[in-house]
């Protein structure tokens, strides 16, 4: 994969930065102590891994977000599963708890990507 990962935390507000520090692998990272439904395509649209704790993201959302690449789920959130499916999105259901299997997900889906 070309370019660095643009990972995007909506709703940040969930972890502390002790309990889910940020990733140590190269990219751009930017995060939100929450996410209006306005605001939600502008947020993700160069993103290339959306984390969502309880801001949903649905079809239409989806069809606008062109590099969006994978949407890991840490807690609530409603995602539309099917639409992601069809467009080669990866998603992934984290429990909240798990601030440290969150951080190594994302490592390994990033290398992953690259190879």
């Amino acid at each position: 994969m070309s370019g660095k990962e643009r990972v995007v935390f909506l709703d940040r507000a969930a972890f502390t930065a002790d309990v889910l520090p940020i990733p140590a692998f190269d990219h751009n990272w930017s995060e939100y102590p929450d996410t209006d439904a306005a605001d939600l395509v502008p947020r993700l649209f160069w993103a290339t891994t959306a984390i969502t704790h309880a801001c949903p993201i649905d079809a239409e959302a989806i069809g606008q977000l062109h590099k969006l690449t994978r949407i890991v789920v840490t807690g609530p959130a409603a995602v539309d599963a099917d639409v992601c499916a069809t467009r080669g999105i990866t998603v992934r259901q984290l429990p909240a708890s798990d601030a440290t299997e969150l951080v190594n997900l994302l490592e390994a889906l990033v290398a992953g990507a690259e190879h």
